[in-house]
């Protein structure tokens, strides 16, 4: 503007429309201020049908990062998710039994290794913090443990690094401040990170609860002896839909290359983010050492369509109120396993039930019962009911672990579970 003489400001803008592009992206912002949620979610809406009318149908997987991670409107950026008052609850929320018991594994582990002086522990996409917690606190049982580890956490989103820094250090920070690092109140040095490449290469346990569930997925169903994708799509009169491609795409022909020629499934999920990830945790294993856990509702390559939401603690539709409920899938194991490659060794899935039975759970729950009122203890009864309770989580959530390739032994919680000791409940109902 300043080399062309005669080029006001005021023409400039005339000419350009910049005034009221500014003035326009101002409106947006204000009304993005000032309205109502429900307002909030018609203008998403409004965004996701204008995305879907210039480029055409959306795979699940572009669906899920808009739905969950949009920087306006996404679930995880403006609501409030975890705990009995969100829409879901996860294990460590429930009962501190079920990180204590993690923690005591990963202690075990580090023992097999033969206590290195260094040992990260690692844990992908950690929530309020609350499970890292529970196993630092483990920890600090174990000074000689306590005094090789460091804690490094794996999260994007600065709001949750603040749940995590108060729960780990007892501090507060401004709300706009991005942590790094700290010393936690159990010793040893906390360091946050967002993505898994940032953490030093190093001998590392890394741990992964209810952190694959969420990664985006694309569909799949077989038509005429052809994997066709499950695509979506704009419904007449309002709304969403799902539909299917009308031949194999680009993303069928990618991303299924490892289903067996047996699989006589006609509906397949696959998330290839997961997989990426679980190789590169893999390949840490291989070459430096160490351990990973990851802990997930999903199966062995059997499951079919498992996509769906969360709203209040109940299903939820999932192209309904896009951005107003959890969006999940379960986990496939099966395809872990062939991510994780030859040079490592797997163990699991088993139930979690079978982990913590494993662990030694029940003896657990008696120790910390001891001396507690009626009320205290019905309340810890309930909570490891629900943990351990077919019908509940028991058998959903389930344990798979990597190890080096030269382990000769299982890992604790591991053992295969047989008709003699495939885990039962007594109790059918909810504890009174």
């Amino acid at each position: 503007r300043r080399n062309i003489p005669g080029l006001t400001w005021s023409v400039f803008s005339r000419l350009t429309g910049v005034n009221r592009l500014g003035r326009r992206q101002h409106e947006i912002k204000r009304d993005l201020c000032t309205q109502e949620p429900l307002d909030l979610k018609e203008f998403f809406m409004r965004h996701l049908t204008a995305r879907i009318k210039a480029n055409g149908p959306l795979s699940i997987a572009e669906y899920m990062k808009e739905v969950l991670t949009n920087p306006v409107t996404g679930y995880y950026i403006k609501n409030e998710v975890f705990g009995e008052s969100g829409d879901f609850i996860t294990s460590p929320e429930i009962n501190q039994m079920f990180g204590e018991l993690i923690g005591i594994w990963c202690v075990h582990e580090w023992q097999q290794m033969g206590k290195p002086d260094k040992l990260q522990i690692v844990e992908l996409g950690p929530g309020k913090g609350t499970l890292a917690a529970d196993m630092m606190r483990v920890f600090s049982q174990f000074k000689e443990f306590n005094k090789a580890i460091s804690l490094h956490l794996v999260e994007v989103s600065p709001k949750m690094r603040q749940f995590q820094l108060e729960a780990l250090t007892g501090a507060t920070t401004p709300e706009d401040t991005v942590v790094e690092s700290q010393r936690s109140k159990y010793g040893p040095e906390v360091h946050w990170h967002r993505f898994l490449d940032q953490v030093p290469n190093e001998r590392s346990c890394v741990i992964a609860h209810e952190f694959f569930d969420i990664l985006p997925i694309y569909k799949f169903q077989k038509k005429d002896g052809e994997w066709h994708e499950i695509l979506v799509d704009i419904q007449e009169g309002g709304g969403l839909r799902f539909i299917m491609s009308r031949g194999p795409t680009t993303n069928a022909k990618a991303f299924l290359t490892h289903l067996a020629e047996t699989d006589e499934r006609d509906h397949v999920e696959v998330s290839p983010e997961s997989g990426i990830i679980v190789q590169k945790i893999s390949q840490r294993v291989s070459d430096h050492g160490g351990r990973a856990l990851i802990i997930d509702y999903g199966h062995e390559g059997t499951k079919k369509d498992t996509f769906r939401a969360f709203k209040a603690h109940k299903l939820f539709d999932p192209l309904e109120m896009p951005g107003s409920a959890d969006l999940t899938a379960d986990v496939d194991f099966a395809y872990f396993k062939h991510c994780c490659g030859e040079n490592v060794k797997t163990f699991g899935p088993v139930t979690q039930n079978n982990f913590l039975n494993g662990m030694g759970i029940g003896a657990r729950l008696q120790a910390l019962m001891q001396d507690k009122d009626v009320e205290t203890r019905r309340a810890m009864m309930k909570s490891v009911w629900r943990l351990m309770h077919p019908q509940q989580m028991g058998w959903g959530f389930k344990f798979f672990a990597i190890a080096p390739k030269d382990t000769d032994y299982v890992p604790p919680g591991f053992t295969p579970i047989t008709a003699h000791n495939e885990p039962k409940s007594e109790q059918k109902s909810e504890p009174k």
